[in-house]
């Protein structure tokens, strides 16, 4: 894969190196984040603390993305078309150029390497990333996709769906994950399709059990720890997929101790389990809802 830069430090850190913020300032954008999600960066720009052009000049002196000011480019219809509507208007980037199996993406924040891998598996090309301001990219969505957007609704959850979702039994058991991000959530043993991507390639299989925090599911190929899969999980049969971004945080063979979980078998079946990185706030809705209506059968 093409992610063409190896990236240690966080935008909040560049940006303190090069005194465009302090200390306070970030500690109130990581407040921000921590209440609402999304990017920092975004936070960074709604407080006030720096501009678009900041970040993406930050972004590009120090890993050499190259700036490409989308007002002077036009991007061609089938190009629009090889990324999802919604991944492009969520992650803030936008596909400019392929070329054979080179996809060229313009991103405001470029330092989320889920996201690339998660586009290299989907589209299976190697990715090209360059540096737009989240100001000309939303101008590029706005003028590119048009009508397509009254599509995506928002939606978000009221922090009482939360609390009925969850419990006191951990939704993952694993020695690889003790971050702060971990949470405790009821885990449904519910059989649903899964489809995921993985090195450009699509598999189906059925989920182990769901939850509000993560998914578990069963795998014909290992996939290690610690990776982005991009992943369709079919709630309701006739009904669209919520999509999400699942980072894997077990790997083992069907059956066995993750002690045992090296013994690998090209035939084998695996269980892997892992935690949404990213699913939308509709999708989070139908999730809710669909959790909800589980418990109280």
């Amino acid at each position: 894969m093409s992610a063409i830069r190896t990236v240690r430090k966080k935008i909040g850190d560049l940006l303190m190196e090069r005194h465009i913020i302090n200390a306070e300032q970030l500690s109130k954008a990581l407040e921000e984040q921590k209440r609402k999600g999304g990017y920092l960066s975004q936070h960074l720009i709604a407080l006030g603390f720096v501009s678009d052009a900041d970040i993406a000049t930050c972004l590009s002196n120090q890993y050499n993305f190259a700036y490409l000011p989308l007002k002077n480019y036009s991007i061609p219809q089938e190009v629009l078309e090889v990324i999802p509507l919604k991944w492009v208007k969520i992650y803030t980037l936008i596909p400019v150029d392929r070329i054979r199996d080179l996809l060229s993406i313009s991103m405001a924040d470029p330092l989320n390497e889920g996201v690339i891998e998660m586009l290299h598996q989907v589209t299976n090309c190697e990715i090209q990333v360059f540096i737009s301001t989240y100001g000309e990219i939303n101008e590029a969505i706005d003028h590119y996709y048009g009508e397509k957007l009254k599509e995506l609704k928002e939606a978000y959850i009221d922090a009482r769906d939360l609390g009925k979702c969850m419990t006191a039994t951990e939704f993952i058991q694993t020695r690889a994950y003790k971050g702060p991000e971990r949470r405790e959530y009821i885990r449904l043993e519910k059989t649903l399709d899964v489809s995921y991507y993985y090195h450009g390639r699509t598999f189906q299989n059925h989920s182990i059990d769901v939850s509000y925090g993560g998914v578990a599911f069963f795998s014909n190929i290992f996939i290690p720890i610690d990776a982005n899969l991009a992943c369709k999980i079919y709630l309701e049969p006739q009904k669209p997929p919520i999509d999400v971004v699942v980072n894997t945080l077990r790997a083992q063979p069907k059956g066995q101790s993750e002690s045992a979980s090296d013994q690998l078998k090209a035939d084998q079946l695996y269980e892997i389990a892992g935690s949404f990185d990213f699913i939308t706030g509709e999708d989070r809705e139908r999730l809710v809802g669909f959790l909800k209506a589980s418990i109280s059968e």
